[in-house]
């Protein structure tokens, strides 16, 4: 029995570590970011939210809640966040049911489909990020980056309010140079 507790351990420290390699450490986003966040990010109905690195989900949740139409979709890499994301919607089914979190490296999901992508991700992945966003984004779709903008591109709008990180907002064309 000691030896399962080993295993889960390992494997919940070994997802941390591939996640925090290849995109960002789970670093949840505050509550009044996420206050800020839900209040200006744009969104339609039948809009199609994708959170890359969503972590425990409540970037996603606090979307959904804003508009119920959405299809909101994480992905997310290290175990321990992605089981609370999923055992916060399991006890809020009924509130969630436009989300879902899925256990999957963003970096090979097909981001075709998306209205808005959110991310909040450590710039050491952008030039990889990019070079997807260019192939797969549709022009009009909507990328939202909360921290740090990315390099060699002007984003079309930017916020900064007292206290709270910037968030960049690009279009999908602006990928394709």
């Amino acid at each position: 029995m000691i030896y399962f507790f080993y295993i889960i351990g390992f494997l919940i420290i070994l997802t941390f570590a591939i996640g925090a390699v290849s995109a960002a450490p789970w670093l949840p986003t505050k509550n009044k970011q996420r206050q800020a966040l839900i209040k200006i990010i744009p969104l339609k109905k039948g809009d199609v939210v994708y959170d890359l690195g969503c972590g425990d989900g409540v970037v996603l949740f606090d979307l959904a809640k804003k508009n119920k139409e959405i299809k909101a979709i994480g992905f997310e890499i290290s175990l321990l966040p992605y089981f609370i994301a999923k055992i916060r919607k399991a006890f809020n089914l009924s509130k969630y049911r436009n989300v879902k979190i899925k256990f999957r490296n963003f970096f090979k999901q097909d981001l075709g489909d998306a209205d808005v992508v959110f991310i909040f991700l450590l710039s050491k992945c952008y030039k990889r990020l990019e070079k997807k966003f260019a192939s797969e984004l549709k022009d009009d779709a909507l990328v939202v980056v909360e921290a740090w903008p990315l390099p060699g591109l002007e984003p079309y709008k930017k916020i900064k309010q007292e206290k709270l990180l910037s968030i960049y907002f690009y279009k999908g064309y602006q990928f394709k140079k």
